[in-house]
């Protein structure tokens, strides 16, 4: 096994994730379950150890009538990303997260690692409403967003509204 792949057991183990290595292919699958939903997930070691990828599948593939608006969806999701891309296969509908990690092997570090997988599977959690509402209930794109982006904005003002109590209960006393 590289060692490379090595280093991704080990995060996985760490984690006490269940997890298979397929030492052929240079990878590592898992499953995961996120707040919106479950998908399965790879580790890839690329290149002579040089690189990690890290793909979250999307549990389902779109429909090919589906395609077009879905596309939209991930080409909205994806302008002005700086890391990682939502992709489709428009012959299969395959639709995956993507993020990958350069090194060199003296200046391989895990913490880098656990940050771009935790990353992907944040991208992945965050926008599975989004792309299920358009293939599934034909919810436009920009909507799809829109909702995306109005809990969040929900999420953080809860979140505020619990710091805030806090505070003050802490001041009162």
């Amino acid at each position: 096994m590289r060692k490379a792949l090595e280093q991704v057991v080990e995060l996985f183990q760490g984690k006490d994730w269940k997890f298979e290595i397929d030492e052929e292919n240079d990878l590592v699958r898992t499953g995961i379950e996120g707040d919106n939903g479950g998908w399965k997930v790879i580790v890839a070691a690329l290149d002579d150890d040089d690189a990690f990828l890290v793909l979250s599948l999307f549990p389902q593939k779109c429909p090919a009538r589906r395609r077009g608006p879905c596309a939209e969806l991930l080409t909205r999701i994806n302008f002005g990303r700086t890391m990682g891309c939502f992709e489709m296969d428009y012959e299969d509908g395959e639709i995956r997260f993507k993020t990958t990690l350069p090194f060199a092997q003296e200046s391989f570090n895990t913490e880098n690692l656990n940050n771009l997988l935790m990353f992907n599977l944040a991208c992945m959690d965050r926008f599975l409403p989004a792309i299920m509402s358009v293939i599934y209930a034909g919810t436009s794109p920009a909507q799809a967003l829109t909702a995306v982006k109005r809990r969040e904005k929900a999420k953080a003002q809860s979140k505020t509204q619990q710091q805030d109590l806090v505070r003050r209960r802490f001041e009162v006393n």
